[in-house]
């Protein structure tokens, strides 16, 4: 349609050739040259039909030329609308591991380290249990009789010491307070180890050195078999954090983390 403002004649409309159906043709540009004001637009040109694309595995009709079609191919990776995908043999497909934009995956959590878990925390919940217990106790002469020593060497080591019965009841008190909170912190260790954590590790071997020992030698006179078997849990978890299974896994975690950042 004419668009100068200065000529009123009626609009010319420029009817679109002939269409396939499949890709719909619009008409050319009548004004090829540009347009000038006050000329009589030119008609606008005829367009020749347009042969349809030959089909793949069809043969071009004569007087046309074939456009090539890319047929994806089975194997290749390629899907309709979709654009090429990474192959490992042929450098098409999903992209590697590391490269792709999806978060990485993390290394597998041996059993090693599940089963220092179960034993680090075995090793330290009788402790727990003592410490509440003790945090609420009343020693009286009822308990002392209970303990299974020799009241006369109790009576002794209390006349020694200076120590009431009040006193001594407060000391228990905060004996249990201590060893509940010794517990807890090694619990809370064992887990962030379980999680990853190289650290913990290491603060447990500290831990099971400086308190397994004396703990062994202050316990073995009257339960003897509960001493060695806590110290023998904590002892086996701390060795399965530092096994090589664990070892491996600490290293890749902290490879990952590293690349990561």
């Amino acid at each position: 349609m004419s668009s100068n403002p200065g000529q009123h004649d009626a609009p010319q409309y420029y009817r679109p050739g002939p269409s396939t159906g499949r890709y719909p043709q619009y008409p050319q540009n009548p004004y090829p040259h540009g347009w000038h004001g006050g000329a009589t637009p030119p008609p606008a040109p005829q367009q020749a039909p347009a042969a349809p694309a030959p089909q793949p595995g069809t043969t071009a009709q004569p007087g046309t030329t074939a456009q090539p079609v890319a047929v994806p191919q089975p194997g290749s990776g390629q899907q309709a609308g979709q654009g090429p995908q990474w192959n490992a043999a042929s450098g098409w497909g999903p992209p590697p591991a590391g490269l792709g934009s999806g978060p990485q995956g993390r290394p597998a959590r041996p059993r090693q380290v599940v089963t220092a878990l179960v034993a680090l925390v075995a090793a330290a919940l009788p402790f727990v249990v003592m410490g509440i217990g003790a945090m609420f106790a009343t020693i009286n002469d009822a308990v002392l009789n209970d303990t299974g020593l020799p009241r006369a060497d109790i009576d002794a080591a209390l006349a020694q010491t200076g120590l009431t019965m009040d006193q001594l009841t407060q000391f228990v008190r905060v004996m249990g307070g201590i060893f509940l909170v010794l517990a807890l912190v090694w619990i809370a260790l064992a887990v962030v180890a379980f999680l990853g954590a190289g650290g913990a590790r290491i603060a447990l071997a500290v831990l099971a050195g400086v308190y397994g020992i004396p703990l062994l030698l202050l316990m073995a006179p009257t339960i003897p078999l509960f001493a060695v078997l806590v110290v023998a849990l904590s002892v086996a978890g701390v060795a399965l954090l530092f096994g090589r299974p664990a070892k491996e896994w600490y290293a890749t975690r902290k490879l990952g983390a590293a690349s990561r950042s």
